[in-house]
């Protein structure tokens, strides 16, 4: 059975437990299989200055991937190896007891929002979610690695950081 089947090793979640933020996306890169740790590639380095400009710190929160596995060229998780590794993700965040989540791409979007949406029609707005048995705010926002060649995304992706902090600082306050 394909769902059984890891194709890699396993990049796993990194950062504090609980966490106030949890960052979620999509799968490790050459560069986070190495360091074994998620978000530190050319995109993680990019929504680390989003994050900088929101004043929020990326290494003060919890993050992973809705595809826990590492491949050679990063491809795009498939469907199967979500679902794979949604009882480990869910038990993680549930664990980490996010007040915020935010879903990085579309994959990271439609396992938050458990549904075939658009990403166009729902970054940087906040969704009430529940996982598992933990409810959290969602903020989906625009892969930082679609942004190093459209500056438009880019933009967005910086004001969508900063709806972020703002969420956060409304709910931990």
């Amino acid at each position: 059975m394909k769902t059984a089947l890891l194709c890699g090793p396993i990049v796993p979640a990194y950062g504090p437990v609980p966490s106030h933020l949890y960052v979620l996306g999509e799968r490790a890169g050459k560069k986070e299989h190495d360091r074994g740790v998620p978000f530190v590639g050319g995109a993680g380095q990019t929504l680390r200055k989003w994050f900088d400009r929101a004043k929020l710190d990326l290494d003060n929160f919890r993050r992973w991937n809705v595809c826990i596995d590492y491949k050679p060229d990063n491809p795009k998780p498939l469907g199967w190896e979500i679902e794979r590794d949604r009882l480990a993700v869910e038990t993680d965040i549930v664990r980490c007891q996010p007040n915020v989540i935010v879903a990085v791409g579309v994959h990271a979007m439609r396992w938050c929002l458990r549904g075939r949406f658009d990403l166009s029609t729902v970054h940087g707005r906040k969704f009430e979610v529940q996982i598992g048995d933990h409810k959290a705010v969602c903020v989906p926002v625009y892969h930082p690695a679609n942004s190093r060649h459209h500056i438009e995304l880019a933009e967005k992706g910086k004001a969508e950081v900063l709806t972020v902090a703002r969420v956060l600082r409304g709910l931990i306050a």
